[in-house]
């Protein structure tokens, strides 16, 4: 038999050396401490500039409950905390949050102005969508977002919570789970 027709033998595989395997899962955990600790405060959308700040005034057309064609008027809400809703007819998170937030609408009444702003959208399907889900709260049109500029709105849903003096309080640009939501909002009753 020559060499050629021997069968191919397998490379006996390296050993692992027990070091790198500790090298390398400190490193991973340092990565995660660090993402952790330095990005993550980052990404926090309560951090918004705005917070604690004068919140930014508008004066936007009613679409939805209320004397459509009027315009509502952020500044003229004071003495009352308000909660904002930025939301659009073809967002499907805006979906999932309008209902959580017309639950609290209903629940706090008169301690708290809740008002939806359409930005992003045309006035006929946001007409619609606030109509096809009932909101029990007033919605405002936002034609050239710049009601959502104002807030550093980048990303729909987002959540503006506004103290009775008009201050911000807290930004949350991602669906917010009621029991989240309602805590926020208590705090701003106390």
């Amino acid at each position: 038999m020559s060499r050629d027709s021997e069968p191919a033998r397998p490379k006996p595989k390296a050993k692992e050396n027990p070091n790198q395997i500790y090298i390398t899962a400190a490193l991973v955990l340092v990565a995660a401490l660090v993402f952790g600790l330095v990005l993550l405060p980052r990404l926090d959308p309560s951090k918004s500039p705005l917070v604690s700040q004068a919140a930014p005034d508008f004066a936007l057309e009613v679409i939805h409950e209320g004397d459509e064609g009027s315009r509502i008027r952020l500044s003229n809400l004071k003495g009352k905390p308000v909660l904002l809703d930025f939301w659009a007819s073809w967002c499907g998170p805006c979906r999932m949050q309008a209902p959580i937030v017309d639950q609290i609408a209903r629940e706090y009444g008169e301690q708290l102005h809740v008002v939806g702003v359409d930005t992003g959208d045309a006035l006929e399907p946001a007409q619609i969508f606030a109509k096809q889900t009932k909101l029990s709260y007033p919605c405002v049109f936002d034609p050239d977002g710049a009601a959502a500029k104002s807030y550093g709105v980048s990303t729909l849903p987002t959540l503006v919570l506004i103290d009775k003096e008009g201050s911000v309080r807290l930004v949350r640009s991602s669906v917010m789970q009621r029991d989240a939501l309602k805590a926020a909002v208590d705090k701003l009753l106390d």
